[in-house]
């Protein structure tokens, strides 16, 4: 192989080992996103139902047996909403983790063809 052809395979996958690179960079970065929306989605409904469980409990006392019952409703509706959240979370993170281990066997394989090519 002449040693411009070698010369022109090593730049060929320096590239593409940068765009890979560059892409686990992107994947991770929308990874930490997502994570950041879902943990504001989290606590944001934390919030509202402590705030719905605070209005609850100012209400008139005729109203006690009434506000208990909605206020287990709520919460029942909370424990499932904040494990849906959780669900959600953990598929992607696996879904995220999935394409990243993808992307560096990619990344990966490039590095050992490129390793095959004489340098000089």
């Amino acid at each position: 192989m002449s040693k411009k052809t070698c010369n022109q395979e090593l730049t060929t996958y320096n590239q593409l080992l940068i765009q890979k690179e560059n892409e686990m960079d992107q994947l991770e970065e929308d990874q930490k996103k997502v994570e950041k929306a879902l943990y504001q989605l989290d606590e944001d409904l934390r919030s509202g139902f402590q705030r719905l469980k605070e209005l609850n409990e100012g209400n008139d006392k005729e109203l006690q047996n009434e506000i208990f019952r909605m206020q287990q409703k709520n919460d029942d509706q909370e424990r499932r909403f904040r494990q849906t959240i959780q669900d959600t979370q953990k598929e992607f993170t696996q879904v995220f983790q999935k394409e990243i281990r993808r992307v560096d066997d990619e990344r990966e394989e490039l590095h050992k063809k490129r390793g095959e090519i004489p340098w000089d």
